[in-house]
């Protein structure tokens, strides 16, 4: 990398970072770690988001705030890029880095760097100087909404909401509050830029675009308007496209649904304390995006599976007699002169309990037992002859 690009680098605002480069960031620091670090200016820091908070002059009220989000680093850069001071630049992060010891994700950020990943390509006709965006083209029509003109790039959301004014006290001061607090971008057709030649055009470009779910708020007054009736098919069209699950239904009230509608799962909204805490939960799994390993792909984790064909050869085959254990039964000869060539020693291999086994001492008794057994009988018979005679 040469000096002018570490140049340019190291100029470039934190709000030109990619998804990639953020999901970095996040993936790295919001795990907290439990030594801490001795920073350069002798001050023991974290070696997580709450160093990068400590060195980006964020202070300790705000940050207790933060412990709250789920993406806490992304929580931390917003607040950063936000306060729009010059000092939200890539040379800074890279620096806050090394302070902190973590001097892997350093290294990551410049790998993303050398393939051109790091950071989004400006908007045509907007350069940005101090980390503030300032149009001077054109082509302001890729400036969609406020955060756009803000960071001077395109911005992509996790969620579009679509609904009818009727629900925008439940969209407002609940949907978009608690989703946002959880770390969520979320947008609707209030965070427009004024001034463009029709709404459609900019938000189909943001429906179809930036934009990673299409929420739809279902009740009774849902379909009345025309311009959402539009959006609802075009977000529809769009899902089949590109087969993704583009379109998140919430059934707010029940209410009848379009034929074309019909079919979708809906998250159904309760006002039950049990079942309003699962609605929750289920939203903000339905928002997270979770990349699936390829196991088609040459660098996955997962092993390759070898399946080998058995032939109808190989089991017909005999089975091997490598298990046993026995010796093979030696063939009949003719002859009996090949016997005492028969190394094998039966005796040792089957153990009998014959006579050979006993001991000696055990051999003597069991000779004087047999001779008295003899002696006895023929005691006996005497005794019952002498028991015939007549007085």
């Amino acid at each position: 990398m040469s000096m002018t690009v570490e140049t340019d680098l190291g100029r470039s605002p934190l709000s030109r970072l990619t998804n990639e480069s953020r999901n970095l960031l996040s993936s790295l620091l919001n795990t907290k770690k439990i030594l801490p670090c001795i920073c350069p200016d002798q001050i023991k820091r974290h070696r997580d988001w709450r160093g990068v908070a400590s060195l980006a002059n964020i202070s300790s009220e705000i940050a207790a705030n933060i412990k709250e989000y789920n993406d806490k680093t992304g929580r931390v850069l917003d607040l950063w890029i936000q306060r729009s001071d010059g000092t939200s630049t890539v040379a800074k992060l890279l620096e806050i880095l090394q302070w902190i010891d973590r001097y892997d994700v350093h290294d990551d950020l410049l790998e993303l760097a050398r393939n051109n990943q790091l950071l989004a390509q400006p908007v045509n006709g907007v350069q940005i100087h101090g980390g503030v965006p300032h149009v001077t083209g054109d082509n302001e029509e890729d400036l969609i909404t406020f955060e756009d003109k803000q960071f001077g790039t395109p911005q992509h959301y996790h969620a579009f909401v679509l609904y009818a004014e009727e629900d925008s006290n439940f969209v407002k001061n609940e949907l978009l509050t608690r989703m946002r607090n959880e770390g969520f971008r979320m947008c609707i057709e209030e965070d427009l830029l004024p001034g463009h030649n029709t709404r459609f055009a900019a938000v189909a470009r943001l429906l179809t675009e930036r934009c990673r779910k299409i929420i739809l708020i279902f009740s009774p007054d849902f379909h009345v308007s025309p311009a959402i009736r539009f959006y609802t098919n075009l977000a529809q069209a769009d899902g089949i496209v590109k087969r993704e699950l583009k379109l998140l239904p919430i059934e707010l009230v029940p209410t009848v649904l379009p034929a074309n509608l019909r079919h979708y799962f809906c998250l159904k909204y309760s006002t039950e304390l049990s079942n309003i805490c699962n609605f929750w939960v289920k939203l903000q799994m339905s928002l997270e995006s979770k990349e699936l390993p390829r196991l088609h792909s040459t660098s996955s984790a997962h092993s390759a599976i070898n399946i080998t064909e058995i032939t109808e050869q190989a089991i017909d085959a005999p089975p091997s007699k490598d298990y046993l254990a026995l010796p093979s039964v030696p063939r009949t000869s003719s002859s009996l002169t090949g016997l005492d060539s028969i190394n094998v020693d039966y005796r040792s291999r089957i153990q009998t309990h014959d006579t050979k086994s006993l001991s000696p001492s055990s051999e003597k008794k069991k000779k004087n037992g047999y001779f008295t057994n003899i002696f006895n009988k023929l005691k006996g018979k005497k005794h019952k002859k002498a028991i015939m005679l007549p007085n």
